[in-house]
């Protein structure tokens, strides 16, 4: 019979509990002797010995150097009283045997079992837990846990301070509670809150107007208020009114980018050479600024939609290398809707008839990365590319590069069904697989999208909008919608050059996916990645890719690049240097199409 072991360690420090857990096929005399408690049922073979004390240590736990070993920061509120309680958790690995490949794929497994919705909050609750995973990934043979109480709480994360000096700190993740707690103790920091509301709105709703009204519910604030915030904001050149103040739309004019702006009733008819034949959506705010910025000799008709009828638009055409390309914005509100995908699918099909000369679509812009917790190789950051790309070699109609997946849950558990997109044309993914063969992450060359990164950080960094690289990068997750766990980003042990620490993305080449469901399961989402080989998650773009395959279309790519651990749309601080990195990208792959 196995046996999975837990031995207590007794600890000089009483803010640190200690406990080893070991697999063992058998038990000795002596251990049977110490034995305090033994599992039965579900739980046969679990044991529970008696505490080891410091002296018994020395001689009893010759491990030898741990293989692997994780550092997790937990912000825990108490169960029974409103204290909150900051812990540290190391846990340190012992594998059977000394293959690194397995060990990373088992440590991940067991991470992403770990972090389920349920995740133990307690002390007991967690090393049952911990006994349950050993038991079932057989190549675990021990693991030391070190839990320890690290004084006062410290937020974890983003704050939202400076808010009024810093347009891109993100505020919509703030919930309704803290918000009102703010403005009891300080109504100037509460109006730096609302107006950075605000502001987001109006991005997200871009190219479309937003009424005082519609704002007012949204911010939960009056409108006496949000007329005060738009004023102000637009003392700062951050948005723009019609109808004499009745509704209100963010400004799009860049300080940096001084090209020419007509307001139209109609998009003008082009003569044939100046006709666009590739189009880039984007359904971000900054990631239309970051494309246009990649363009040169460009110009934006933005026609406004009548009061009540249909959808508002904006179109930047311009030249990529030698190619003539149009750019364009979906607005983003109530991104999660069914009206509103279907809003951005009759979108598209507008573009692509208004510009029938298109033979290449580009998505490009934000998205979520799906953190692997071991394994620096496969592990993905804010900053770095995704490129969707095809098995060129497979002819069957299971590949994809861009999946939609519907959840449901039934007494089974949870099913889900997939509906998929792939290119019929090749013709972008061969450029793609030229890069893709000469690309060496450790190199220290720089290439192509690299320094248009650099060009575009330039050009859009203002005094009002930051583009730089942020330097927070932190991995955290939420449970029981207001605990916290930061985890540590796996690191690279083997001394080689790493393109983040000078400020440069890394290049992952992979299938993109969306489903409203999988962004706010931490483990559904984990476990239909590992199954489906998703390296990132965007905003729903379904209705888009049916509309670019109804329109067939049958040359597209999808570009992204990784603000946050979601979908791309949770925080903005990362937003504007992700959607450049993106951008930059499309560009290098623009720039490599042939001239006709």
């Amino acid at each position: 019979m196995e046996y999975i072991v837990l031995e207590p360690l007794v600890s000089k420090n009483p803010a640190l509990n200690q406990s080893i857990i070991e697999r063992k096929s058998k038990l000795t005399p002596e251990e049977e002797k110490l034995i305090l408690h033994e599992a039965e049922g579900s739980f046969a073979g679990f044991i529970v010995k008696q505490p080891i004390s410091l002296q018994q240590q020395e001689s009893m736990l010759n491990f030898g150097k741990f293989d692997l070993s994780f550092k997790l920061k937990i912000l825990m509120k108490h169960l029974t009283h409103t204290e909150e309680q900051q812990e540290q958790r190391v846990l340190k690995f012992w594998f059977i045997n000394n293959d690194k490949k397995e060990h990373l794929t088992c440590s991940n497994m067991f991470f992403r079992n770990l972090f389920k919705q349920d995740f133990p909050r307690d002390y007991f609750s967690f090393l049952l837990r911990i006994m349950q995973m050993i038991k079932a990934l057989k190549s675990i043979t021990r693991v030391k846990v070190e839990i320890e109480k690290i004084g006062k709480p410290q937020p974890l994360g983003s704050q939202f301070l400076s808010i009024a000096n810093k347009i891109t700190s993100s505020v919509m993740h703030l919930k309704s509670e803290l918000i009102e707690e703010i403005g009891q103790k300080d109504p100037k920091q509460f109006e730096m809150i609302i107006s950075g509301k605000i502001l987001e709105f109006l991005e997200r709703s871009f190219p479309n107007p937003m009424s005082i009204e519609e704002l007012a519910n949204l911010t939960h604030a009056d409108h006496e208020l949000v007329y005060k915030l738009l004023c102000n904001l637009l003392d700062r050149d951050l948005v723009k009114f019609y109808d004499d103040g009745a509704s209100w739309v963010r400004k799009f004019a860049h300080v940096h980018d001084q090209h020419d702006f007509y307001e139209v009733q109609q998009q003008p008819v082009l003569p044939d050479f100046q006709k666009p034949t590739i189009a880039i959506i984007t359904v971000n705010y900054y990631e239309k600024l970051a494309v246009d910025a990649m363009m040169t000799e460009k110009i934006t008709f933005y026609r406004r939609k009548p009061e009540g009828l249909g959808e508002s638009n904006v179109y930047t055409i311009g030249l990529i290398g030698n190619h003539r390309v149009v750019s364009t914005k979906l607005p983003l509100l109530n991104k999660d809707s069914r009206s509103a995908k279907i809003t951005s699918g009759n979108t598209t099909t507008r573009l692509l008839g208004i510009f029938d000369q298109i033979e290449h679509v580009f998505l490009v812009g934000c998205a979520g990365a799906v953190p692997n917790y071991s394994d620096f190789g496969r592990h993905l950051r804010r900053g770095d590319i995704v490129v969707s790309v095809p098995d060129l070699s497979d002819t069957s109609e299971e590949d994809f590069i861009y999946g939609q997946f519907e959840i449901t849950k039934s007494q089974r558990g949870f099913q889900y069904s997939t509906k998929s997109w792939l290119p019929k044309s090749p013709d972008l993914y061969r450029i793609v697989q030229t890069i893709q063969k000469s690309y060496d992450p450790q190199s220290e060359q720089m290439y192509p999208w690299e320094t248009y990164i650099n060009e575009g950080v330039e050009m859009l960094t203002s005094k009002e909008l930051d583009c730089r690289r942020p330097v927070e990068d932190k991995l955290l997750f939420t449970f029981d919608d207001k605990n916290v766990i930061e985890v540590d980003h796996p690191t690279d042990s083997s001394g080689s050059f790493n393109r983040r620490e000078y400020g440069y993305p890394v290049l992952k080449f992979g299938r993109i996916a969306s489903g409203e469901a999988l962004t706010k399961n931490d483990g559904l989402r984990n476990l239909l990645s590992e199954e489906n080989g998703i390296l990132c998650f965007d905003t729903g773009m379904d209705q888009v890719m049916e509309s670019i395959e109804g329109n067939r279309k049958d040359s597209f790519i999808i570009i992204r690049s990784i603000s946050d651990y979601s979908d791309g749309t949770t925080t903005k601080e990362w937003q504007p240097y992700a959607a450049i990195c993106a951008a930059a990208f499309a560009k290098t792959i623009i720039s490599a199409l042939p001239t006709v």
